[in-house]
């Protein structure tokens, strides 16, 4: 979420905005706006959104637009998976057998509770692209590019959940002036949602027919409960309507298998504050009827706001908890032809910057190697300058210097060779030859000591310790192998008290 993000509320009758801003005590409305929409023109929307947000988006606030609940389709439908991904690409044709309209003209998202008891359903909202199309328009002609539309039921219950109100089986009403909202929740989950037409539009009708006046001094009438006793009665009338269907819409609800009662009804909503109306659905609904005041829960949260604006600014406000919430939760119906640029250029930033750290840390790896690479032929060039040191003063009157070590090889065998010719070593019985021969024989891998050696004219006889005795039968191959002895024999092999010590003795039959 953005340090700071509008939640814009488009009505009939106005347009309601606050935004939200984290702070180090939690979030807090730091603006608001609540402009009301007389003629309904589009051009009275287009002057008051240019009054909220004079310089468009030039602040880089996003920006989180509800769509009005009878705007929406909402169904209960299972779905095939467990990956939310892979069911967002099927969901659409899951809705299509409930959907008046051909699937490829309406755009859709879903909720899933992230604890449900109900295995893979989900509330699925669906809402008409020329719909969504009509709002964007809108927005975009004032320079407003929203990151998201959610559905306003939707909005309405992040704001029951931030104040904590989800515990037991309620309900909201967001009585609002062409219809009402409701929803059910139950603890943690949205279990029910439904736009029922009754709300302060009926009302002012109500006044209309009762008084014989118009729908200005309705309106009037109306903000100031309805004047007289009549008028009251009207406006009981109105909202006795009202009750009637959420009665109707409870009963399956509390009655299902799973079915609790509704403990307790909040109401909110600009129409919600009309004098009367908690003691009149109240005593229609025969159980405790309240305005839900965010400023009770959340002091902080509004201390900027009047509290008169409060209730008609709750559908706004829950539009700007969409960045806090959980991924199960979320929803977007940007998708499609109508997903935001600004979502494209957050993707296109991700990707430029993964291209980035790729080409860092390519270069870092190549450093690294040349530096690597380097010091290795640093420390062989100085290794190659001190065998030529050593061989020099080995062979300090030689003049040209080739190759250091197969010189001394050749300096070695000439040498050996002299010694050869002058009587001074003998390859048949020198006790340093038979070492050096067995020496040769004995693998790197090997673990052999010899400890005893003796010599005569015909034989030679060898004690020694090996590791193992596959050792010791591996060097007496080799042995049987060499040209220096016509017959070997192997006289003991025994485990030694040393752990992983084999003591043996070869006696060898010298080639005459």
């Amino acid at each position: 979420m953005s340090a700071k993000i509008w939640g814009l509320d488009i009505g009939s009758t106005g347009i309601r905005a606050v935004e939200l801003s984290r702070t180090l005590q939690g979030h807090r409305v730091t603006q608001y706006a609540c402009l009301p929409i007389r003629s309904g023109e589009k051009e009275e929307y287009l002057q008051g959104l240019r009054k909220i947000f004079p310089e468009g988006e030039k602040g880089g606030e996003g920006i989180v637009v509800p769509i009005a609940s009878h705007r929406t389709m909402v169904h209960r439908v299972a779905l095939p998976f467990q990956d939310r991904k892979k069911d967002r690409q099927v969901v659409k044709f899951e809705l299509e057998p409930l959907l008046p309209f051909p699937v490829e003209e309406v755009l859709v998202d879903f909720y899933t509770p992230q604890e449900s008891q109900d295995g893979n359903l989900a509330l699925v909202f669906a809402v008409r692209k020329e719909e969504l199309h009509e709002l964007l328009s809108l927005m975009q002609d004032v320079g407003l590019d929203p990151e998201s539309v959610v559905s306003e039921a939707m909005a309405l219950f992040w704001v029951v959940k931030r104040l904590r109100q989800s515990g037991s089986a309620s309900a909201l009403l967001d009585v609002g002036h062409e219809k009402t909202t409701m929803i059910v929740w139950r603890g943690e989950t949205l279990a029910l949602v439904r736009s029922i037409p009754i709300a302060g539009e009926a009302v002012s009708r109500a006044l209309e027919r009762a008084f014989k006046i118009d729908a200005k001094e309705a309106r009037n009438l109306k903000e100031r409960g309805g004047g007289s006793a009549e008028g009251q009665e009207a406006i009981a009338v109105a909202f006795g309507l009202l009750a009637d269907e959420v009665q109707r819409t409870l009963i399956p609800f509390e009655s299902g298998s799973e079915g609790r009662p509704v403990e307790k009804v909040f109401l909110t909503g600009g129409s919600a504050s009309l004098p009367g109306v908690e003691r009149i659905l109240s005593e229609l609904l025969r159980r405790p009827v309240a305005i839900l005041d965010v400023s009770d829960h959340l002091p902080s949260l509004l201390r900027d706001v009047p509290p008169e604006y409060h209730s008609a600014l709750t559908v706004a406000l829950g539009a700007a908890f969409w960045g806090s919430v959980g991924e199960a939760e979320r929803m977007n119906f940007r998708q499609e032809e109508f997903a935001s640029t600004k979502k494209a250029k957050k993707v296109k930033t991700r990707v430029t910057l993964l291209l980035s750290y790729i080409a860092v840390l390519a270069f870092l790896g190549i450093a690294a190697f040349s530096t690597n690479l380097y010091l290795k032929e640093k420390r062989y060039r100085d290794l190659k300058a001190d065998i030529r040191k050593e061989f020099l003063q080995a062979q300090p009157g030689l003049k040209k210097v080739v190759n250091e070590v197969q010189q001394m090889k050749n300096l070695v065998r000439e040498e050996k060779a002299r010694l050869d010719a002058l009587g001074g070593f003998s390859s048949t019985s020198s006790p340093l030859e038979i070492l050096r021969e067995i020496s040769m024989m004995v693998e790197p891998t090997w673990k052999v000591r010899i400890t005893d050696l003796a010599m005569d004219p015909e034989a030679v006889e060898v004690n020694g310790e090996a590791d193992s005795f596959d050792t010791v039968n591996r060097l007496k191959s080799k042995l049987d192998r060499s040209s220096l002895y016509k017959e070997v024999q192997l006289k003991t092999a025994q485990a030694s008290t040393l752990e992983n010590v084999v003591e043996f003795k070869f006696q060898m039959k010298r080639s005459m």
